[in-house]
């Protein structure tokens, strides 16, 4: 940027004036007249100055008085002035100059060389000081837009996050319905034709299912939202529970699925199972998707045994129709698969392989592929676990299957949804609990506050009031009953931020809808007096 410093020149001799431009000359400045102290506050109301070079004896106001009154402007409080002058009494009129806010005062006749030497100090400060507030003005406007995007990237990805949310509620809720609908016609004996009907029912709601939680997975690992857990869990368990969950695809196709274990892995290690299990079946799932015969092998190695973290090799490998080497590095990528035909024929959003390459990489791994076109696939990982003190683990209660009576539970179930209420009603039933149902928040609080129950299903997002507000209109209520009345909210959301939210608004747990009905009969049986 040039910038061009301008110098007033205030004295009521033009041919001082002449005298001191000619000095002057050879300076990148620009020059201002003023041919009296009047002409001098006038011309620094409208222009910014570098320097103002000062006369002492003018008619009118003298220098002294025009500098007090130019000082009492603020924008002039610290602009630099030197006086010149000529009179006598050097030492007084020096003094008083510099009391008056001066930065110099010059006796004539003038020393060329210092006198440009000084006035050339003032221009370069200025220059300097001008240079430095333009830094600041565009930092501070880089700032202004950094903060106006950074305000505008949280507004959308809380919009995002707010459609999603809300697509997770309006997609589960109906496939809740759908799911355990089917659930309830597989237990009521029905006939072989009925059966089939049903196992088509679930397959079809199975893989929509799969195909909201890709998504919605893809997103909270897009937006840094993904977290892991640290538990115990058996690996052995938990690859004999990935087989299983695929075994009646696999023999529909006539494939055998196989599970290797290497004796080294111990029979207890801690980590995220759930992720791990993710991981899996999305590996083994695309495994049975793209082969026609032969076997698809789960295979787990201990390539590490270090004593507090072993590291374990994992591999799926199946006989499938493989992966040509040019669209290997393109698989990995979101909703892109190995060819254009390959989601007419297969199916799938291409999000898959993207969310299981993300996963692992989070917890530390990368995922690999070997594959030949015709001959098979295989892909592998490495991932360190933390190994338990613990040898073996006690069976969890939700992996038991049989249903006690509930005779004697009394539940409020709070849900706007008729179908869903429906739904949940008869699993209770069937469980022999009293049911009482609330269409909304608000209709839940009159029915707590009038009668008792000994635990509340709570639906979340509700016309009139919500769970969130519901759950704390009753825990604000007076009495231990409302302050300890357990509270399950049942919600369709996948987030982690709702389900932050769930236990701030103090509230018992919660069931993610479509849920399981052993996992609802075991979230409430402890709650039967």
């Amino acid at each position: 940027m040039d910038i061009l410093p301008k110098i007033l020149i205030v004295d009521d001799n033009v041919n001082n004036i002449y005298a001191i431009e000619k000095l002057l000359a050879d300076l990148h400045i620009e020059m201002i007249r003023a041919r009296s102290g009047y002409e001098a506050i006038e011309l620094t109301a409208r222009h910014e100055f570098a320097l103002i070079l000062m006369d002492v004896q003018m008619p009118g106001i003298d220098g002294f008085e025009t500098v007090e009154m130019i000082r009492k402007e603020e924008q002039n409080e610290l602009l630099p002035i030197i006086y010149i002058t000529a009179i006598y009494n050097e030492n007084y009129y020096r003094t008083k100059g510099l009391k008056s806010g001066a930065v110099d005062f010059i006796a004539k006749p003038i020393i060329a060389d210092m006198f440009i030497g000084k006035v050339n100090i003032f221009v370069n400060l200025y220059k300097q000081r001008k240079k430095l507030e333009l830094e600041i003005s565009q930092r501070a406007e880089i700032e202004r837009e950094l903060h106006k995007a950074k305000n505008i990237a949280e507004e959308a990805a809380r919009a995002k996050q707010q459609f999603l949310s809300t697509m997770s509620h309006e997609i589960r809720t109906p496939l809740n319905a759908i799911i355990n609908t089917a659930n309830l016609l597989r237990e009521e004996e029905p006939r072989p034709d009925q059966l089939d009907n049903i196992e088509i029912l679930q397959f079809s709601a199975g893989n929509l299912m799969n195909l909201i939680n890709d998504i919605l997975d893809f997103s909270k690992i897009d937006s840094g939202k993904i977290e892991f857990e640290t538990v115990d869990f058996d690996l052995r368990k938990l690859l004999n529970g990935v087989r299983q969950s695929f075994e009646y695809e696999a023999v529909k196709k006539g494939l055998e699925l196989v599970v290797q274990i290497s004796e080294a892995v111990p029979p207890v290690i801690r980590g995220d199972s759930v992720r791990l299990s993710q991981i899996l079946i999305n590996l083994v799932g695309n495994a049975i998707k793209f082969t026609n015969k032969g076997k698809i092998t789960m295979e787990v190695l201990v390539i590490s045994d270090l004593p507090e973290r072993p590291e374990f090799l994992f591999k799926v490998i199946d006989t499938g129709i493989g992966i040509p080497e040019d669209k290997q590095q393109f698989i990995f990528e979101s909703f892109t698969q190995a060819s254009s035909s390959t989601t007419r024929n297969y199916g799938g959003t291409g999000l898959g392989l993207a969310i299981t390459k993300k996963l692992i990489s989070l917890q530390g791994g990368t995922l690999e592929l070997n594959s030949k076109p015709g001959e098979g696939s295989t892909f592998f990982f490495k991932l360190k676990f933390i190994k338990s003190e613990k040898n073996r683990l006690e069976e969890e209660m939700l992996m038991k299957t049989s249903f006690g009576s509930l005779t004697g539970l009394r539940v409020l179930v709070v849900e706007d949804n008729l179908v869903n209420q429906k739904i949940v009603s008869k699993f209770l039933t069937k469980w022999d609990a009293t049911v009482n149902i609330a269409e909304n928040g608000r209709v839940a609080v009159e029915k707590v506050a009038h009668e008792e129950y000994d635990v509340v299903l709570m639906d979340l997002h509700m016309p009139e009031m919500n769970g969130y507000d519901a759950t704390k209109a009753i825990r604000s209520m007076e009495g231990d009953y409302f302050k300890n009345l357990p509270v399950i909210a049942l919600t369709a959301s996948a987030f982690l931020e709702d389900r932050d939210k769930i236990y701030t608004v103090g509230m018992s747990g919660y069931i993610i809808k479509p849920f399981n009905p052993r996992e609802l009969y075991w979230k409430i049986e402890p709650f039967l007096k």
